[in-house]
């Protein structure tokens, strides 16, 4: 579509929109909106949006969003946002600059910040300037600065907290470690 393609209800296929692309279900296979594109349900496949991509169920495969990536239910696979990627569960990886999630399985790339949602459990790596896993955060945390409720595994940082840790070992510089809870 010149401007735009839109499907009521499910498509299957290339939908591909000179300013956008929308499916009101579940959407597989090539989904690009030169400004964003927007699945109601589940989408499998790739998606490209010039400004982002939105699905209100899931995300299965590629996502690039030029501005965000947002999924209702959960992200599996690789997501880039140019400013962020945001889903209750993140399984792969996700880029962007600002990401947020609550269930993290995988690596998170943020050049700017990583926040979880309450409750996280975070298991994988994390690379941001700021991480902060309001949960428990299992792996690796590399960042400035590092906060976790709870930790199994490693923070690398300038400034690494870990609220659960032993008060002698609840704020140090470079690295901070835990045994989980």
């Amino acid at each position: 579509g010149g401007i735009g393609i839109g499907a009521a209800d499910d498509a299957t296929g290339i939908l591909i929109g000179g300013v956008g692309a929308g499916v009101g279900g579940d959407a597989t296979g090539l989904v690009i909106g030169g400004v964003g594109a927007g699945v109601g349900d589940d989408a499998h496949g790739i998606l490209i949006g010039g400004a982002g991509i939105g699905a209100g169920g899931e995300i299965v495969g590629l996502a690039i969003g030029g501005a965000g990536v947002g999924a209702g239910d959960r992200i599996h696979g690789l997501a880039i946002g140019g400013l962020g990627v945001g889903s209750p569960r993140i399984e792969g990886v996700a880029i962007g600059a600002y990401v947020r999630a609550t269930d993290v399985r995988g690596v998170i790339i943020a050049p700017v910040l990583f926040r979880s949602f309450r409750e996280a459990d975070v298991h994988g790596g994390v690379v941001a300037p700021v991480v902060i896993t309001n949960g428990l955060q299992r792996g690796l945390a590399i960042g400035i600065v590092n906060y976790a409720h709870a930790l199994d595994g490693v923070q690398v940082g300038l400034v690494n907290y870990v609220r659960d840790n032993p008060a002698g070992r609840r704020v140090l510089p470079v690295v901070n470690w835990g045994r989980g809870r």
